[in-house]
C-alpha cells in the first residue's frame, strides 16, 4: 500500500496575466532588465508573455508597473518599489 495524496484541481494565473492590477511605483536597480514599455514610459500587462517585445530599460529609469511585476522585480533586486499600489491602476 503506498501513501498517496488525492490530487486536487488547481488553478493557475500566468505571472503577467493582465488583471484590473494596480499599479506601483518603481525604479530600476540594475542594467540588465528587459520589459515591454509602451510608449509612455510604462509596462502594462501581459508583460510575462512569451511574444511581448521588450526593450532594455536603464539603472535608475523609474516607471509604473503592475503590482505583481514589482514584486517579482523587487524579490530579485531589480527595482525598489517606490509606492503603495495607486489608486485607477493601470490604464
Amino acid at each position: 500500500m503506498t501513501n498517496t495524496k488525492p490530487k486536487s484541481a488547481r488553478s493557475r494565473k500566468s505571472a503577467g496575466a493582465c488583471m484590473a492590477e494596480a499599479a506601483v511605483a518603481v525604479v530600476i536597480t540594475v542594467d540588465h532588465v528587459y520589459l515591454p514599455v509602451d510608449a509612455s514610459g510604462n509596462v502594462g500587462g501581459p508583460w510575462a508573455a512569451s511574444d511581448v517585445s521588450t526593450s532594455r530599460v536603464l539603472k535608475r529609469t523609474r516607471l509604473t508597473v503592475p503590482a505583481d511585476l514589482a514584486r517579482f522585480l523587487s524579490d530579485r533586486n531589480q527595482a525598489e518599489i517606490l509606492s503603495a499600489p495607486l489608486e485607477g491602476g493601470l490604464s
